[in-house]
């Protein structure tokens, strides 16, 4: 076993036994909701023991699939009690109302009266909330006498960082313990006088936080210019732990993290381990389910499509081009021709302009309501897209925007997709003003990717198509 996988279960152990802890809660709830509400109703349907036991823990995995998804089986000690209540009542509120409304339209599904789901619902709420808030505030006293809290370095031995260390220490409840500091290149000379252990250098800062097993880092750098912060987050990328920036000017690395409010100290949050279970598993099954059963509905407008592309210009139907996926790796990429054929033949690579000569009378249709992508979606079945990601780009213009924008290799961390978060909020790249703005919406979602911020993507997506608000 690697030294950074020991280090992932030291620094995580205690965080995933605690979510499983929690799903225990919600089930004691979930077996005295069910038998106070549901299980007589099931026995007077005649089911045996066995099916009564069958029904309860396939309402419990569902109940823990829908949670998780949620994000409502954080193990952190310092999760909020308020939001997660709030959180926890609209999410199973929801979906009684949805089991409520799928039992009037299908009757015959499990013919539970609506009455009897609402019961099940409120006692599981009753039984539920106390564990929970229980749980919470004892996670919380742990935190005040030392024991749960993440282990912390900071880097930078300056007045920043012996801020920051000060700031940490006044509000212990946050859970970060400071173990030591990391001496980074640029430090004053002499350093600070102030009494501080120092674990090493910023060349060694990877073995320290093995070594340590550090779960946070706080960069706290006397001159926090970009190449500075990258070329530290570049040494630590790959180490299983969080990120916190205290800025000088926020417009630095504006809309590369979101911003974690300490008190008096603004920590700007990255996280670059993005390799979470809702994004390794749920995110591709669901990809596959939605992208497959699109494909065959959308089957009769494909052939529509292709014909009208046909009588409006010549060349192909399926446009095809090499795009820069996940990890930096190369995939061809499926597109309705939008464009007169080889549009680019004698301009070489350039964006498309808002009225740009080049697009067809039917690719500029296509474009509005968005329907020149709907051959992604086999990209989406083949692995190489995902429904909601940053949008991929070509190797051309990859080489020319690294140049321009060094973070910018942060939007391979993730797969690419056929819509996002910056393409519902911008519109498609005609210049370098364009990328840069759309880069602060891919970072915003990669920082906060989750199943909630996926399904409104795909939400506002419908919108732009059924509204025609594409380009």
């Amino acid at each position: 076993m690697s030294n950074r996988t020991v280090h992932t279960i030291k620094t995580h152990l205690s965080v995933w036994l605690t979510a499983w802890f929690i799903f225990i809660l919600d089930s004691v709830a979930g077996f005295f909701a069910y038998q106070s509400s549901l299980q007589p109703a099931i026995i007077d349907y005649g089911f045996s023991v066995n099916s009564q036991v069958l029904v309860f823990v396939s309402i419990q995995i569902v109940w823990g699939i829908v949670l998780f998804i949620g994000g409502l089986y954080s193990g952190e000690p310092t999760t909020s009690r308020f939001g997660e209540v709030q959180h926890l009542l609209r999410i199973t509120f929801s979906v009684i109302v949805l089991a409520v409304f799928t039992d009037a339209l299908f009757p015959t599904v499990y013919s539970l009266r609506a009455g009897l789901l609402f019961k099940y619902w409120l006692i599981f709420i009753i039984i539920s909330i106390p564990l929970r808030i229980s749980l919470r505030t004892f996670q919380k006293y742990l935190l005040r006498i030392g024991v749960g809290r993440r282990r912390t370095i900071i880097v930078g031995i300056n007045q920043r960082g012996i801020r920051a260390e000060q700031e940490i220490l006044d509000h212990d409840q946050q859970g970060f313990d400071v173990i030591g500091f990391v001496q980074s290149d640029d430090d004053p000379n002499p350093l600070p006088s102030a009494p501080i252990n120092i674990l090493g250098l910023e060349k060694d800062i990877k073995q320290i936080i093995i070594k340590h097993q550090v779960s946070d880092v706080v960069l706290a750098l006397e001159k926090p210019e970009h190449n500075r912060l990258m070329s530290v987050i570049n040494q630590i990328n790959g180490a299983p732990i969080s990120i916190k920036i205290v800025p000088d000017l926020y417009e630095v690395i504006s809309g590369l993290a979101r911003t974690q409010q300490l008190y008096g100290l603004p920590l700007l949050d990255v996280n670059p381990n993005l390799d979470t279970l809702y994004y390794r598993v749920f995110k591709r099954i669901f990809d596959v389910l939605f992208a497959s059963v699109s494909l065959v509905v959308v089957a009769p407008l494909w052939a529509l499509i292709a014909l009208l592309i046909k009588l409006n210009s010549k060349g192909v139907i399926l446009y095809k081009q090499i795009r820069v996926g996940h990890n930096n790796s190369q995939f061809t990429i499926y597109k309705f021709r939008s464009m007169i054929d080889n549009a680019e033949a004698t301009t070489g690579p350039v964006w498309a302009a808002e009225e740009d000569e080049r697009i067809t009378r039917v690719g500029k249709w296509l474009r509005r309501f968005r329907l020149d992508e709907i051959p992604q979606l086999i990209n989406v079945i083949k692995g190489d897209m995902s429904l909601v990601g940053p949008r991929p780009e070509r190797p051309y213009f990859v080489d020319r925007l690294l140049h321009e924008y060094p973070f910018y290799y942060r939007r391979h961390k993730v797969l690419p997709g056929v819509s996002g978060w910056s393409q519902i909020k911008h519109p498609y790249d005609s210049d370098l003003e364009d990328v840069r703005q759309k880069l602060k919406y891919d970072f915003f979602y990669i920082e906060s990717l989750s199943f909630t911020m996926d399904f409104m993507i795909i939400l506002n997506t419908v919108w732009v198509v059924l509204s025609g608000k594409g380009r």
